[in-house]
């Protein structure tokens, strides 16, 4: 009881938004190891009843963790301290149509497609049990006149149909598809690039050798309301992939 009128004396009311207050305090806590990575916060109930605030004030400065990338928010189970590795993050925005634009450059050619059970990283993202049953597909990506340029997994729920492996289309992203086939509007997109290696089976598709450093992205997509629909690894080839960026002041 002393910690939770404590918590509440934390807050005041004045010209900086409740929100922002609560949302630094929470990030206090967790930077400062009070929530190991993986842990669960409490729940909206619970910080309201500690901080003596609005389910609406928790909610935002919730959204602003995640936004962050500092905590991961299930819907229906709770929000979790992501887990953050050290490095450098900087985090851009842009167009999703843009971003779909250049990946339907890509001639995907599909090398198979089954159901299996989720890996615990592809569970977490689609917000799955670990282990349920998915739908995994490989592709390679080629570009006209270069080759082959990049290997990709994509993992989709269940719920695509099993009429979703028989009617691929090439010239279409395949979470386009994933979206016309869950009736779903697809609303945002997170990426993550980080260095790998090419892997046996990607060096093969790709043509190097299977201990090149390459750039391993990882995508996962979102229809509302913020549901994941998609998750893919795409293993890019060396010299025939460049990730730029044009900042404008």
């Amino acid at each position: 009881m002393q910690i939770v009128s404590a918590l509440k004396e934390v807050l005041k009311e004045g010209p900086v938004p409740l929100y922002y207050q609560l949302e630094q305090h929470l990030r206090e806590r967790i930077v400062g190891g009070e929530f190991e990575p993986g842990a669960s916060l409490p729940t909206e109930d619970a910080i309201c009843s500690q901080y003596g605030v609005s389910r609406i004030t928790v909610r935002r400065a919730l959204s602003a963790l995640q936004d962050d990338r500092l905590i991961e928010r299930r819907r229906g189970v709770g929000s979790f301290v992501a887990d953050i590795k050290g490095g450098m993050n900087n985090q851009l925005t842009g167009s999703l149509r843009e971003f779909l634009a250049a990946a339907a450059a890509l001639d995907t050619k599909p090398l198979s497609i089954q159901r299996e059970p989720a890996p615990a990283d592809v569970a977490k993202s689609l917000r799955v049990p670990a282990g349920e049953d998915v739908f995994r597909l490989k592709l390679v990506g080629s570009l006209e006149g270069q080759g082959p340029v990049a290997f990709l997994n994509i993992w989709v729920p269940l719920a695509v149909g099993t009429g979703f492996a028989t009617s691929l289309r090439s010239e279409v992203p395949i979470v386009r598809q994933v979206e016309q086939a869950l009736e779903a509007k697809l609303t945002r997109a997170e990426q993550f690039i980080e260095p790998d290696v090419a892997g046996a089976e990607a060096a093969r598709h790709l043509g190097i050798a299977a201990d090149r450093p390459i750039l391993r992205v990882k995508r996962i997509y979102y229809a509302q309301p913020d549901t994941p629909i998609e998750v893919a690894y795409v293993r890019y080839h060396p010299e025939r992939y460049r990730y730029a960026i044009d900042f404008k002041g």
